[in-house]
């Protein structure tokens, strides 16, 4: 079956339309049902579409893969953020011990190393931590 500029948007507007809206999983999704629709001979287009969307076990069935594939987007971010707070986590011990011990030591730069640490546990390592925290709490009252 040859698909029309017509019919390929009317398959995206009613995947817009029941809910599917990030576009590169609607880019894909569409792809997937106008190649299975193109492989279809024998069919009408409304019959051939029903039968494409019951292949994806129904508009639920789209709505639930845009679920999952938002979770997995939002577990890899969480991953880089996280390692994201823990090489902060590091910069600033490591700035507050170097400087503690310059300070024990009465070596020069002792008060710009400490304050050097204060300055990116409070601008960046908490703010970030707390960030992760609510993203973490967003994500609970989703599921």
């Amino acid at each position: 079956m040859r698909l029309t500029d017509q019919n390929i948007d009317y398959i995206a507007n009613n995947l817009e339309l029941y809910g599917l809206k990030n576009p590169d999983l609607k880019e894909d999704i569409l792809d997937h049902i106008c190649t299975y629709l193109e492989n279809e001979e024998q069919l009408s287009f409304d019959d051939a579409y029903k039968l494409a969307i019951q292949q994806f076990g129904g508009y639920l069935s789209i709505t639930q893969i845009q679920h999952e594939t938002n979770a997995q987007l939002y577990f890899k971010s969480a991953k880089n953020r996280s390692k994201v707070l823990i090489s902060f986590e590091f910069i600033t011990a490591l700035l507050i011990i170097t400087g503690s011990l310059f300070k024990i030591m009465h070596w020069p730069f002792a008060g710009i190393l400490i304050f050097s640490g204060f300055i990116v546990l409070i601008l960046i390592t908490l703010p970030l931590y707390f960030y992760n925290k609510y993203k973490a709490q967003t994500l609970k009252y989703q599921s």
